[in-house]
This record gives structure tokens, sequence and C-alpha cells, in this order.
């Protein structure tokens, strides 16, 4: 059993690939550009790029379970591909954007509803992640916090139920080595809810100084998350933090209903970061 793992210069990707390696599974890593990836020793690597159809055979080649980030562009010929190899589960990492009321018009739910379709049409057994706000997300913060000045934040009193990404490996590894969630589609979130600000007094008391959020116009916010994002999402993903309530409490997604463990808090991804901040 050979488990393909996309994306492994992601977080998400990188992580899985380190704890399923540990756990002693047989693991593939995947990337348009293998030879940038710093793998665990004996763990392989293959290129695999949606742009070129002919690194699908030799990506695919002996795996039973692949775990697949959300990239429209020629995902169904990769999914084809994909069926005579012998490939019989992909666990999709997509997005809870997915499921907002009227996604077709949400660019960001498009990008991931057009992947999750595509494999909900294939005898391919499916599991899809749909993973909220990410506690990584305040890493865009890093270098104003750095310099000493107040941070930038579109809508900054919306509340998310921030997610440690480490808990998305925790449920992508038991997608991708058991069966009780195949054919699931699970909604993903962290052990409390957060407004951006409650994220920057966390790690202001870690950091023993104040950090101060400004809300920035709807124009600078998009100049500035355009950095970080793929410029056709970025109007989508400040749609998404606008349509978030300001009034929200309770942490319903949490991990542990799937997992049987605590959800790790926005404290503990901030304090294994800090550095990042300092």
């Amino acid at each position: 059993m050979t488990l393909l793992i996309t994306g492994a210069r992601g977080g998400i990707g990188a992580g899985l690939l380190r704890r399923l390696h540990e756990s002693g599974h047989r693991v593939r890593a995947a990337s348009r550009a293998p030879e940038k990836l710093e793998l665990p020793a004996g763990v392989s690597a293959v290129p695999l790029d949606l742009a070129d159809p002919t690194t699908f055979a030799p990506a695919l080649a002996g795996v039973t379970d692949v775990f697949l980030y959300a990239e429209p562009a020629g995902i169904e010929a990769l999914l084809t591909a994909a069926i005579p190899t012998g490939v019989r589960r992909v666990v999709l990492l997509s997005s809870d954007s997915a499921a907002l009321p009227g996604a077709e018009r949400n660019a960001l739910a498009r990008h991931h509803l057009r992947v999750e379709r595509a494999l909900r049409a294939t005898p391919l057994t499916a599991t899809v992640l749909r993973p909220g706000g990410f506690a990584t997300m305040a890493r865009h913060w890093a270098e104003s916090v750095r310099a000493g000045r107040p941070v930038e934040q579109a809508y900054p009193d919306a509340r998310l139920d921030v997610i440690h990404p480490d808990d998305i490996v925790d449920v992508a590894e038991l997608a991708l080595t058991g069966d009780r969630l195949d054919g699931e589609t699970i909604s993903l979130g962290g052990p409390e809810v957060l407004s951006f600000r409650d994220q920057a007094r966390i790690l202001g008391r870690l950091l023993n100084r104040p950090i101060e959020l400004r809300e920035p116009t709807r124009e600078r916010a998009a100049a500035h998350l355009g950095a970080h994002v793929p410029a056709p999402l970025v109007e989508s993903v400040l749609d998404y933090w606008a349509g978030l309530p300001t009034e929200h409490h309770e942490a319903a997604r949490s991990t542990e209903r799937l997992t049987g463990r605590p959800g790790r808090p926005f404290r503990r991804w901030a304090a294994e970061n800090l550095d990042l901040f300092r």
C-alpha cells in the first residue's frame, strides 16, 4: 500500500507526509518541483503537475490512496488517470467555503466545489475535508508585528473556529489509513471561536506586548491580501470574512468528535511559531 501526498510542499501535505512516514506507512511525495522538497529519509518524491498529464501515470503507479489539494486545473484528467492505476481512495482538502449559500457566485467556493464534484463523479472512494479558518493566517501579520506597527486586518471582529494545521493532519491521517470516514464530507474547525482581535490579544500576551489591529479599507485590504492569496480569490476571501458572524461562540466543528483528542487551541500554534513575530 503506497500513499501519495500531493502538494507535499504545503503545510498540511508536509505535516501529513511526516506523520504517515513516522507511523510506518509507505509514502510518496508529489510536487511540481520535487527537487525543492525536504523529505525524511526513505521517502521518494515524484513530479506531478496538473498542467502536464505525462506526469500522472508515473506519480500514480502502485498508489492505493491519494491526499489531494483542491486544484481545479486538470483535475478531471488526473482522476481519470488514477482509476486504472489501482487508486481506491482520495482524501480531498477542500474548504468550508464550498458550503456557503450562493457558493457558485463565490470564486473561492467555486474553486473547491469543482474539485469536489469531479471527485464525486468518479467511482473512487472519496472523503472531503472542509476546514474553516487556519491558525496559519496569522503568519501574514508577522512583518508588522516584528516592526512594532499596527496590523491591518479586514473584518477584525469576525469570529471563526480557527483550526491548528495539525488537527487537519489528524483527520486526514484517519481518513487515509482506515475506512471510518470513507464517503464523508466533513466540516472541520478548532476547539474555540475567536475573532481576529482575540487572536492578536493571545499572540500579544505571548510576546509580552500589545498588538494593535486596525481595519483597513476594502481596497487596501485586497491589496495586502493579494501578496498572500491568488489574485482571483482575493475578493472572495474578503467576502468570506465579511459573512462570518460577530456573535458566534460555539465550537461545534472541533476535530475532537472524530479523533477523541481535544483540538489544539490557537495559543498553541502561536507559541510554536512565536519566533516568526519576534
